[in-house]
């Protein structure tokens, strides 16, 4: 039964299936395949980065997100030639923009 189970397992959901939900989901998967010869897995929201949930926690707009990102990558340049270059904008614009997300 194992082997049934395990070959069930790697053609429908892949060796490579996270299973979210640890041991219980797996007890559950085996049950079902067993007795019904399928398993559908619930199916869950993606997690949430940190800087996901951060944006979306964030009362910042995107004049004024733009601006702190412009400011955090100028912080690490220490160049608005090369922050521009990595944003895809122009060296005035990223002046403009760092300096407003400086303050």
């Amino acid at each position: 039964m194992a082997k049934e189970v395990r070959q069930w397992v790697e053609q429908e959901l892949g060796v490579a299936y996270p299973w979210p939900g640890n041991v219980r989901e797996l007890e559950q998967c085996v049950r079902n395949v067993l007795v019904r010869k399928r398993y559908r897995p619930a199916e869950r929201r993606p997690t949430l980065s940190g800087l996901d949930q951060a944006l979306l926690n964030s009362q910042l707009g995107s004049e004024a997100l733009l601006d702190r990102y412009a400011a955090l990558v100028y912080r690490e340049t220490q160049s608005y030639v090369e922050t521009g270059r990595r944003l895809g904008l122009d060296r005035r614009t990223v002046k403009e923009r760092a300096d407003r997300g400086a303050r």
